[in-house]
């Protein structure tokens, strides 16, 4: 075996043929072969042990490639090592993270506080393990990558640590704001909770500044990623949209903090901590649909007192006309299209879709009206709130009235407590009763009482069922001071028409004279969005409106109920000031371009019947120019349902809701 390996004299610097090849041999091969001759020298040891042959000269190329391998295998093992560790632990806070987030879904806020804890506590460890990595800041490329890992790590602590401070400030509150929770507060009755309550809401608003601060760290770290690196997909998740929704909701949080601490600056005094406090509280009928949510059919004086609501009277609204005894010329819609009616009264002068608008030409009338008192705010409801809570409370029993309940009544095919209101203020009668509509102020008193005195469990649907109807424009607001009014318009719950920079929409409907269809009929919005090559916009909008129930006998010498009749609506479509409409369909009338509100209105008129179908068509241009991205805000009308929306841009993007509030859609071009 010793004859058959090359031999390499120490006196020669000649290789044996063996060793001419065109490629340079690889180190392993020749330390086999010397480890080889080294046995076969100790198995025959007459022969001599061979001397290894010189080192090889490698071209200075590979020796450069080599370095460089050599190098990233040992980056590739120091980045993998903590980077594996860093996986792990992130696993294990996301876990607790996704716990966290199902205690805060459930309302347990004991449990969130103590998962809080817990998931900041891992993402601190996770972080600490992250900043191994620190020194790959200066490869680049890599760099990058590590300085948005940074943000993001940072973006979650400051959060979590605003949750914190919201968690822990919140939790005296909990079983009072509808939370899984003791609370601090659990002395008494409800009603003596909720003043404690009142009188202590002061001392949460410098905990607000703290989550304030705490948020816009999260915003502004968040910014500093730029989602475009991220183009890919990672286990099913689009990682870049997945980094665009975080920075999205960050700063929509920013936004939601900073605009909700005046209201909570203004909220002690609003409810009466500070002295009593005296509200108009005016029932808007959405069944017969006006541009603020409904005809304003009653109202009611309450009184706040330290959060307690006691009822001072409540009438009709046609009574509160009756002691008007101004002759106010009508405005042009109501000289249009209620012919018969010759003046302006109270109950009609909410024809301004912006709720402030309307209210303060209602207010400045309403004021001089003799023996009503002078008050602090005008809140309005629909009748959704009223059949929500009764839902949530179960059936009211108004003494002089009779029960409600949200049970669905087969005469009206709707809840029965909307019913018996129809039956109570509108079906006509052989003998005049006195008040017929003076049952709305009792109604809130008794659901309110109920509420105060409803068991523990029953507080999360309450809180929640108050805080979707606000927000879904069923109860509005509006102020007479006003700090107070720019905290209800800053938290948008003040029915207010906004100013935006890219294109805008509100459809708002003024059924004037058909009965109360607007209970029965279903609405689709269709948008159809073309970017012309200058970046200007042409829209085609489709309404579509459906009444799907038989028609009432509205016959008054019927003497029945007149729910369903021929619905006789003033459609008015609210666009970016400056467009230009090419072509409307589907109207009885021709439809008229004007300016509201600082906005092109396009205004038509038509009928619809019970158990019938229409369909309006609006062509038009928009001056607002999109570029690379096509930004919408769509505003919801107060007291509607929720219209169902199509937005198609360019044939492509398309996007399907329900509009239960005001909505704003970014697609990118």
């Amino acid at each position: 075996m010793v004859d058959d390996i090359p031999k390499i004299t120490p006196d020669t610097n000649e290789e044996p043929e063996e060793f001419h090849h065109s490629t340079i041999p690889t180190p392993l091969s020749e330390t086999a072969q010397i480890a080889v001759a080294v046995a076969e020298s100790k198995m025959h040891s007459p022969q001599p042990i061979l001397a290894p042959p010189p080192p090889q000269k490698f071209p200075k190329w590979a020796k450069i490639l080599l370095i460089i391998l050599f190098f990233w295998v040992i980056v590739g093992i120091l980045i993998a090592v903590p980077a594996a560790k860093t996986l792990g632990a992130a696993k294990t806070t996301l876990a607790l993270a996704r716990e966290t987030y199902t205690a805060g879904k459930n309302q347990n806020l004991p449990e969130f506080n103590s998962k809080l804890a817990a998931t900041k506590k891992e993402l601190d460890n996770t972080y600490k393990v992250y900043k191994i990595l620190v020194w790959t800041k200066i490869i680049p490329v890599v760099g990058g990558y590590y300085n948005d890992g940074e943000h993001g790590f940072k973006a979650g602590i400051a959060g979590i640590e605003a949750a914190q401070i919201l968690g822990q400030t919140l939790e005296p509150y909990a079983d009072v704001l509808g939370f899984t929770g003791a609370g601090t507060f659990t002395g008494g009755t409800a009603e003596d909770r909720i003043t404690k309550i009142v009188e202590t809401l002061d001392k949460v608003v410098p905990q607000i500044d703290q989550v304030k601060d705490k948020v816009a760290i999260a915003d502004e770290e968040l910014t500093k990623i730029n989602p475009n690196r991220y183009a890919f997909t990672f286990k099913g998740r689009n990682l870049k949209d997945s980094i665009v929704t975080a920075q999205s909701f960050a700063r929509d949080a920013h936004l939601a903090v900073t605009d909700a601490k005046p209201i909570l600056e203004v909220l002690p005094q609003v409810l009466g901590a500070k002295g009593e406090r005296k509200y108009l509280v005016i029932f808007q009928n959405d069944a017969e649909l006006r541009p603020t949510g409904g005809f304003m059919t009653a109202y009611a004086i309450m009184r706040v007192d330290k959060g307690k609501v006691y009822q001072e009277k409540s009438d009709d609204i046609y009574h509160l006309d009756a002691k008007f005894k101004k002759r106010v010329k009508p405005p042009e819609m109501i000289e249009k299209y209620l012919p018969l009616v010759f003046y302006w009264y109270l109950r009609d002068m909410n024809l301004s879709p912006d709720y402030k608008e309307s209210m303060d030409t209602f207010y400045s009338y309403y004021k001089d009206v003799p023996g009503e008192p002078q008050v602090d705010g005008i809140i309005s409801v629909d009748t959704q709130v009223l059949n929500d809570l009764v839902t949530v409370l179960g059936p009211v029993e108004v003494p002089g009235y009779g029960k409600f309940t949200s049970e669905i009544d087969p005469q009206c095919n709707c809840p029965q407590v909307i019913y018996q209101l129809e039956l109570l203020a509108d079906k006509p009668l052989a003998t005049i009763k006195e008040d017929r509509k003076g049952v709305i102020a009792p109604l809130l008193q008794t659901i309110l009482l109920k509420a105060y005195g409803s068991p523990k469990n029953a507080w999360p649907g309450l809180f929640q069922t108050g805080i979707r109807n606000i927000t879904e424009k069923h109860v509005l607001f509006y102020m007479m001071d006003n700090v107070e009014q720019q905290a209800v318009e800053g938290v948008n719950i003040g029915g207010r028409i906004k100013d935006y920079e890219g294109d805008y929409f509100h459809v708002n409907d003024a059924n004037l004279g058909g009965a109360k269809s607007n209970m029965y009929i279903e609405e689709e919005v269709a948008q159809e969005v073309t970017v012309n090559n200058d970046g200007t916009l042409t829209k085609k909008v489709t309404l579509t409106y459906k009444n799907t129930q038989p028609g009432s006998n509205c016959n008054l010498e019927a003497g029945e109920l007149c729910l369903n009749g021929v619905m006789r609506d003033v459609v008015r479509l609210y666009v970016p000031k400056g467009s230009k409409l090419k072509e409307a369909l589907g109207f009885e009338v021709e439809v008229e371009t004007k300016e509201d509100l600082g906005k092109t209105v396009f205004q038509g008129f038509f009928e619809l019947r019970p158990q019938n179908q229409g369909k309006l068509v609006f062509e038009y241009t928009v001056p607002i120019k999109a570029d690379k991205e096509y930004r919408l805000l769509i505003q919801k009308q107060p007291g509607k349902k929720k219209p169902k929306y199509t937005i198609t841009v360019n044939q492509e993007h398309q996007e399907e809701f329900e509009l239960a509030t005001d909505k704003e859609i970014k697609i990118k071009l």
